[in-house]
C-alpha cells in the first residue's frame, strides 16, 4: 500500500473553496430563517417538550414516547441563554438548519462532485417543507443535520476511510438519543459501510476498528438510555408505555395490526404528499434525468455503490412509513436528503456541459423554492383539505393561538371559566390559571376525521365540582377555545361570540349558579339540574 493511500484513509482533506462554500450556506440558511420564526409553540408535541423541559416524564408526555432524551437536553442547555422553551427550540432548529446545508454540502462533496453538493445543499436549504420546519420548535431539523453527517461518515467509511469509522458510531449514537428512531432506520446504510470499509481494509485490521466502533456506539448510546429508561420506572414500565402510546393510532395505521386497506392507503397519502412537497420542484431534474438514462440504456454510467448506498437509506424508512405508521410531516427528513441529493445530480449531469445554463436554472428552481415557501397561501386550492407549511401558514398558527390566549385573559376571569379545548395542551401550558376540558377529536386524514375521539361516554361538570365562583352577573363561563367545537353544541343554549383580533369569533357559553355543562360523544350543552 503506497504511502498516498495510507494517508487518504486516515486524512480528511479541505480546501478554502469548501470553507467558502460552507460559511455561504450556514449564513445564507441562517439569515434566511430569523426573519420567519414561530412566536407560540406550533405542534402539540411542541409543548410536550416545553413541558419537558420543566419536568421530563414521558408517561405524561412530557414528552411523547419514546422520550428524544437528548433533545430535551440541549433544549434545557440552550435555554440557559434565553429562559424561554419557544425561543429556545426555535433558535435551535434555525441554527441547525444551516448546519444541515453544511452537512449536505459535504456529504455531495464526498460521494459526488463540489458541483452536484453546492446544488444538493441549496436544494435542501431552500426547500419549503425544511425551511417551514427550521422556523418551529420541533427536532427535526436537529435530527436532518445527524441523519446527513452520519449518512456522510458512513459513505466515508464504506469507502475504506478509518478516519470515520469511530466519527460515524458516535453521530449515530447521538442521533439516537435526540430521536430513538433514527439509528434504526440509518442500520441498514450503517451495514453497508461496515461491510464496505471490511472489504477495502482487510477484515483482521478492519474488525479492529469496527469492534472499537460498536463499543463507542454503545457507551454514548448508554449514556442516553440508562437515563432514559430510570426516567421511567425500569424497562417493563418503559416498554409499556410505549406500547400503550403506539397502540393509540397502530391500529388504525400498521398493516401488522389490522389497519387493512385504510392504513396503507393513509400512510401512502402522507407519505406521497410529504415527499413531494419536501423534495418540490427539484423533483424534477430527477426525473427528467432517471427518463433519459432509462432511454439512452446507459445504466453503466451509474456507480453501483452509490445507488446501493442510496437504496439502503431511504427503502427501511420508506417500508415503516407505508406498512407501520406515517406521521408529522417532518419525518420524511430522514430520507429527504438522499432524494434532493439524487436531484443535484440529475441537474448537473444533464447540464454539465452547459455550465451557465445550470447555473440559471439552479437559481430559477431555488427561486420557486423561495417563492412556494414565502408567498404561497397556507390553502391554495380553498377550503382546509390541502394545506401548504409555508409562512402564511406560520403567520396563522401564530394569530390563532395568539388571539385566543388574549382574548380569554381578558375576557374571562380564571375563577370563575372553564376552557373546553381540543388543542387542550396548548391551555395547559399558556392558559395555567385556567381550568382545562378535554374534547378530542379525530385529525384529518385519520379514520372518522372531525369526529369526537370519546364517542360513548358524556361527562356532566358542575361549577362546584370545578371549583369555579359566579362572576359579577351570576354567571359561569365555558369557552369553547377551538372554532369546530362549535358545531357540537346542542340545546336552547347558544354559543355567543367574543370578536378575535384576526377575524372570526371566541365563543363560549354562559351558565347559570345551578345549571351544568354535558359534553363528549357528539354533544356539548347546558343541562339543568
Amino acid at each position: 500500500m503506497s504511502a498516498s493511500v495510507r494517508s487518504s484513509r486516515h486524512s480528511f482533506r479541505w480546501s478554502a473553496d469548501d470553507s467558502w462554500a460552507s460559511v455561504s450556506l450556514f449564513v445564507g440558511t441562517l439569515l434566511s430563517r430569523i426573519p420567519f420564526r414561530s412566536q407560540v409553540l406550533y405542534h402539540w408535541d411542541s409543548v410536550n417538550f416545553a413541558f419537558a423541559m420543566r419536568r421530563f416524564d414521558i408517561g405524561a408526555e412530557q414528552p411523547q414516547p419514546p422520550g428524544y432524551i437528548a433533545y430535551v437536553w440541549l433544549c434545557r442547555l440552550v435555554d440557559l441563554l434565553f429562559g424561554d422553551p419557544q425561543v429556545t427550540m426555535v433558535w435551535i432548529s434555525i441554527v441547525c438548519s444551516g448546519l444541515a446545508a453544511v452537512a449536505m454540502y459535504l456529504l455531495g462533496r464526498s460521494m459526488v462532485d463540489r458541483q452536484s453538493a453546492l446544488v444538493a445543499a441549496l436544494f435542501l436549504a431552500t426547500s419549503p417543507l425544511f425551511w417551514f420546519y427550521g422556523e418551529i420548535a420541533l427536532p427535526h431539523a436537529v435530527d436532518m443535520v445527524l441523519v446527513i453527517i452520519s449518512a456522510w461518515l458512513l459513505w466515508e467509511t464504506a469507502q475504506g476511510k478509518a478516519w470515520a469509522v469511530v466519527w460515524a458510531a458516535v453521530t449515530l449514537a447521538v442521533a439516537g438519543g435526540i430521536r430513538q428512531q433514527t439509528p434504526v432506520f440509518l442500520g441498514l446504510i450503517a451495514l453497508y459501510a461496515g461491510i464496505g470499509f471490511l472489504r477495502r481494509t482487510g477484515w483482521i485490521r478492519g474488525l479492529r476498528r469496527a469492534m472499537l466502533a460498536l463499543g463507542v456506539f454503545g457507551l454514548v448510546c448508554a449514556s442516553w438510555f440508562f437515563p432514559l429508561i430510570g426516567s421511567t420506572g425500569g424497562l417493563a414500565q418503559y416498554r409499556q408505555t410505549l406500547a400503550a402510546f403506539s397502540g393509540r393510532f397502530n391500529a388504525t395505521t400498521s398493516l401488522l395490526l389490522g389497519a387493512g386497506w385504510f392504513g396503507l392507503s393513509r400512510n401512502l397519502r402522507k407519505l406521497g404528499m410529504y415527499t413531494g412537497y419536501g423534495w418540490s420542484v427539484a423533483m424534477a431534474p430527477a426525473v427528467v434525468y432517471a427518463v433519459r438514462q432509462v432511454r439512452r440504456r446507459r445504466a453503466g454510467e451509474i456507480r453501483l455503490d452509490r445507488v446501493l448506498f442510496l437504496l439502503a437509506w431511504i427503502l427501511p424508512a420508506l417500508f415503516y412509513y407505508v406498512v407501520i405508521h406515517m406521521g408529522q410531516q417532518g419525518l420524511v427528513f430522514v430520507f429527504l436528503p438522499a432524494l434532493l441529493l439524487i436531484s443535484a445530480v440529475g441537474l448537473t449531469r444533464l447540464l454539465s456541459a452547459r455550465p451557465r445554463l445550470l447555473r440559471a436554472t439552479t437559481a430559477i428552481l431555488v427561486a420557486a423554492n423561495v417563492g412556494t415557501f414565502c408567498l404561497a397561501p397556507e390553502y391554495p386550492a380553498g377550503g382546509d383539505r390541502f394545506r401548504l407549511l409555508t409562512r402564511a401558514t406560520l403567520v396563522s398558527s401564530d394569530n390563532y393561538y395568539r388571539d385566543r390566549f388574549a382574548a380569554v385573559e381578558e375576557g374571562f376571569s380564571p375563577e370563575s371559566t372553564v376552557v373546553l379545548a381540543s388543542n387542550w395542551r396548548h391551555v395547559e401550558y399558556y392558559l395555567p390559571d385556567f381550568h382545562p376540558l378535554h374534547f378530542d377529536v379525530v385529525a384529518k386524514w385519520e379514520l372518522g376525521e372531525g369526529e369526537p375521539v370519546d364517542t360513548d361516554e358524556i361527562a356532566v361538570v358542575t361549577r362546584t365540582g370545578l371549583g369555579l365562583k359566579l362572576d359579577g352577573q351570576g354567571y359561569w363561563a365555558v369557552v369553547l377555545f377551538d372554532p369546530h367545537l362549535a358545531a357540537f353544541v346542542e340545546g336552547s343554549e347558544p354559543a355567543q361570540g367574543l370578536p378575535l383580533r384576526h377575524g372570526g369569533d371566541l365563543e363560549y357559553l354562559l351558565l347559570s349558579a345551578n345549571q351544568v355543562l354535558g359534553y363528549g360523544g357528539s354533544f356539548i350543552g347546558v343541562e339543568n339540574p
